[in-house]
């Protein structure tokens, strides 16, 4: 069964929705915890988990230990900042690992064979791609931050928490597209992600 980073992008949508809808923080960010976990645990049998389903596990079962645990404080924290705290520590993974494992090289690996790993189209695509999606996460922790500046505004809030990330999220998913048509190699070899 291959993993598809979109099922890995669940818990974080898990989350906002959850936290979103007025449920206490320990329990969205418990729910986004449990939602990783399932998504990691095949490809943990296997012995080969994603960077992005780890990430998940990890970050969500710390924002519900801090909500628990914390006090009122510390639920009051990751009420408010969780969703910018989730995407912040996605951006920074991504942007960290890009240097020796972009992790839509993971991802890619499942569909090409193993002969292009190393080939330098392969390569590039997958930094690519992932740069672009530490984009994309940067940009909603901006975005979540703002509507946290003016928390009664209700158009702000919707646009900043969830038109911004949906947007974000189609018009990458249109650049993967284009930019795969644009610049596949003529021999057919896959450029990646």
């Amino acid at each position: 069964m291959k993993s598809n980073p979109l099922v890995s992008f669940l818990p974080w949508i898990a989350f906002s929705e959850a936290a979103g809808s007025g449920f206490a923080p320990q329990w969205s960010a418990a729910l986004a915890a449990l939602v990783s976990l399932a998504i990691a645990s095949p490809a943990l049998v296997r012995g080969k988990v994603m960077l992005l389903d780890a990430m998940g596990v990890v970050t969500f079962a710390a924002l519900s230990a801090v909500a628990w645990l914390g006090g009122s404080g510390a639920e009051a924290f990751v009420t408010d900042y969780g969703r910018t705290v989730a995407t912040a520590l996605l951006a920074a993974l991504i942007f960290l690992t890009l240097p020796f494992m972009p992790f839509t090289e993971q991802y890619a690996r499942q569909e090409v064979p193993k002969a292009a790993w190393n080939s330098p189209v392969f390569k590039k695509t997958n930094r690519l791609f992932s740069a672009a999606w530490g984009g994309v996460f940067a940009l909603m922790t901006v975005a979540h931050l703002i509507a946290l500046a003016a928390p009664a505004n209700g158009d702000l809030n919707w646009i900043c928490n969830w038109g911004v990330p949906i947007a974000s999220v189609v018009l990458m998913f249109k650049f993967m597209k284009r930019y795969r048509a644009e610049h596949s190699p003529a021999q057919g070899t896959p450029t990646g992600a």
